[in-house]
């Protein structure tokens, strides 16, 4: 799984309009799909398809297909998104991640609504106020490397798609996302302890503020959520080393670890061994 859009920084074919942090918009034109496509969003993301398509899943197996000149709303969290490659063309895409600041300058003109649950993605008409406002944010932006422009720029767009004809649930569904619904936590992290997320990460996930995650989770489990991780991951990265062949590097992105080096330091702590050791050592006796 990869985090974006921080994994996007460092993508050659990805173009970096305007960056702030986890706030950004960046402008993505490539040829061939990643095959990858498991992603964590560390920020809630507005994506317009240029070209091509985009097929999205949700945690919860809701599928959802986005046409060129369509764009759509995915708040924080986990998704399965494919990209869908024009035939003899690049697939073309803008997106907007933008963080809770955001959200909240934005919010703090609407007051509160009740409203039903809605699910957490949207798909929004691309309209001339929005083609007109894209249009100008390119031309104006593009190569100056003018980030202090990025968070009002967002909160800008924010505003033009409240006055679409989604415009009234864009702002519910906004507003929804900071109320989540709080999830099992021991179910939820022996399902995904090893993806890389940090505690902040996985709090927002389980529908928590990071003081009550760390509560609940130490009632739960009797240990910091720092220990368990790390225990749990390199629990499964033994596991892994005795039964493949796999290089180090990849058995340490398998349990959540992006850091070849902080994963060998930890594993050699845990168990006096290097990683590459302990897999010798193991594959030899199952020759043997």
């Amino acid at each position: 799984m990869k985090v974006v859009p921080q994994v996007f920084y460092k993508h050659p074919n990805i173009e970096k309009v305007l960056v702030d942090g986890l706030s950004c918009i960046i402008l993505k034109n490539v040829q061939q799909a990643d095959l990858q496509n498991e992603r964590y969003l560390s920020a809630h993301a507005l994506t317009l398809v240029l070209n091509g398509a985009i097929h999205v899943e949700t945690p919860e197996g809701d599928l959802t297909i986005v046409n060129k000149n369509q764009m759509i709303l995915l708040p924080k969290g986990m998704y399965m998104i494919s990209d869908i490659i024009p035939k003899n063309e690049p697939f073309e895409a803008i997106v907007f991640f933008f963080d809770d600041d955001v959200t909240d300058e934005f919010l703090i003109h609407f007051e509160i609504t009740k409203h039903d649950r809605y699910s957490s993605t949207l798909l929004i008409d691309y309209d001339q106020n929005l083609r007109l406002f894209v249009d100008a944010l390119l031309m104006l932006y593009r190569g100056k490397h003018q980030h202090q422009f990025t968070k009002p720029k967002l909160v800008e767009l924010l505003h033009l798609i409240s006055i679409t004809d989604q415009g009234k649930e864009f702002v519910c569904r906004l507003q929804s996302i900071k109320n989540r619904k709080r999830k099992n936590i021991k179910t939820f992290m022996a399902e995904n302890f090893d993806k890389p997320l940090g505690i902040e990460d996985y709090a927002y996930l389980t529908g928590r503020s990071i003081s009550t995650f760390r509560r609940d989770f130490k009632s739960k489990f009797d240990i910091s959520p720092k220990k368990w991780l790390i225990k749990k991951r390199l629990e499964k990265a033994a596991v892994l080393l005795k039964e493949k062949n796999d290089s180090i590097t990849s058995i340490a992105q398998e349990v959540g670890y992006e850091n070849t080096s902080h994963f060998i330091k930890a594993f050699q702590k845990r168990f006096n061994s290097s990683p590459k050791q302990f897999q010798i050592k193991y594959r030899r006796k199952i020759l043997i």
